[in-house]
């Protein structure tokens, strides 16, 4: 295919890919009780990207003919030479190796194979067992989503690749309320399986367990304010992981000056026994992948190794400016986007202790459950993230329930302070990511983690 480019004069250092994404997709949302939305869509077209004299042009297209795709192509070609030689610095690309490859999809129920009927009746009931018999719940939110993407992805210099993968997930959402107090709890299953993973997930337990969560967290204690030692359970450790440091290992960030970790490989960035790996390769996760939007083959990749910052997420182009290999980090959210730097799943990894242990490590502070959603700056490595649920920690045991409960700080911080490292590590935050105005699936987790001087707030 490579023939697909010969009427392009690339020069030396000059690059075009051709890349036809097939998205079909469902998503379903109900907010207490009522169907809101209901949606199907298929999307495909094609998108072309030119690189000459480190000038970049980019140009999409729904017309998937030879005649529209060298429309395209010449369209991005001229774009690219528009701008070349005017950008402050040279854009490059660097790729050492090419691909050929077809990977199929491999799944045992098709969500595509099941009746938009079904999938309502499923959120539906997940919506109806929040509320059966919990009192004191005022709004629920389930959402039901699934996709199937192909990928076609050929470049100048020889890659031909073709993928696809699917992508289901299920969320649940309530708000307890009791006068002025108000609680917030969720729930979620999501991965790149099939529909098999929506009828593994017991949905009436799960919804009636969410619903009685939130009541009884108005009955549980105020959480306490303050600086104090802190134990994350492996959702909270996912979120974390994720939004304060992994969008800070994407190396457009760093490229760009926007991450705490630019200019720091080969410098501790955490404690020794602190590792921290994304990885697209393991089978069944929401974030996992085979190749990525510019037919580069999916890798893990090593983050942070005994406290180390030892690597970057690349695409072909930071890879080149960093003088580091390309390792399958950029993905298109569909035909009309460009491919960006992006995570996977992401996650911290194994160590020695268990949950008791590392209670007694705390000694006296707070137990941070189930992650909640938050806020993170990864240039200036702030963060603020909220957990449903807490519970107090005395005397090196983990005691009563608390409420919504915070803890905020700065990234660097939190990993140079821990003091251990759980052995029950789970991906246990089944995501969707968002950068740059795309959409795309990921995963976060890690085992229990115990960290010293952390601040916490909540209601009082």
């Amino acid at each position: 295919m490579r023939k697909l480019f010969s009427f392009l004069e690339l020069g030396s250092e000059g690059f075009a890919d051709f890349r036809i994404t097939e998205v079909e997709s469902t998503s379903i949302s109900i907010r207490k009780g009522v169907v809101e939305e209901v949606s199907h869509n298929t999307s495909i077209g094609g998108a072309a990207r030119v690189l000459f004299n480190g000038g970049w042009g980019f140009y999409y297209t729904t017309d998937l003919t030879v005649q529209g795709i060298n429309a395209a192509l010449e369209k991005a070609y001229r774009a690219a030479k528009a701008v070349s030689g005017k950008a402050a610095e040279k854009s490059r690309i660097r790729i050492e190796r090419t691909f050929e490859d077809d990977v199929r999809l491999n799944v045992k129920i098709d969500p595509r194979d099941v009746s938009l009927e079904e999938k309502v009746k499923t959120a539906l009931e997940f919506d109806k067992c929040i509320w059966k018999g919990n009192e004191g719940i005022v709004t629920t939110t389930v959402g039901l989503s699934d996709s199937v993407k192909k990928e076609y992805v050929v470049n100048s210099y020889g890659s031909e690749v073709r993928y696809e993968v699917c992508s289901v997930r299920l969320s649940g959402s309530a708000v307890a309320k009791e006068g002025d107090l108000v609680q917030n709890v969720s729930t979620a299953v999501g991965g790149s399986r099939g529909w098999e993973l929506v009828e593994e997930f017991d949905h009436v337990k799960e919804g009636s367990e969410l619903g009685r969560r939130g009541v009884e967290l108005l009955k549980a204690l105020p959480p306490p304010s303050g600086r104090m030692n802190i134990l994350m359970d492996q959702s909270l450790v996912g979120v974390f992981i994720h939004e304060a440091f992994g969008h800070a290992a994407e190396a457009d960030a760093v490229k760009a000056n926007r991450s705490i970790l630019s200019g720091l490989i080969g410098k501790r960035v955490g404690v020794e026994t602190v590792n921290v790996v994304d990885d697209p390769t393991i089978p069944g996760m929401r974030g996992s992948y085979p190749y990525d939007s510019e037919g580069t083959k999916a890798e893990r990749r090593e983050i942070v190794k005994n406290g180390i910052l030892v690597g970057y997420l690349h695409s072909l182009e930071t890879a080149a400016h960093l003088n580091a290999k390309p390792n399958g980090a950029a993905r298109a959210m569909n035909f009309s986007s460009k491919p960006i730097v992006r995570m996977s799943n992401t996650f911290v990894e194994n160590g020695e202790y268990g949950l008791e242990e590392l209670a007694e490590l705390v000694k006296n502070g707070i137990y941070l459950a189930k992650s909640y959603g938050g806020y993170v700056d990864p240039a200036r490595g702030q963060f603020y993230f909220t957990a449903q649920e807490g519970y107090l920690i005395e005397n090196g045991k983990i005691g009563k329930k608390v409420q919504n409960v915070s803890m905020s700080g700065l990234t660097l911080d939190v990993l140079n302070n821990v003091i251990g490292v759980g052995n029950d590590l789970k991906l246990a935050f089944p995501g969707t990511c968002g950068k740059d105005g795309q959409w795309v699936p990921v995963s976060g987790g890690g085992p229990h983690l115990a960290v010293k001087d952390v601040v916490v707030g909540g209601r009082r």
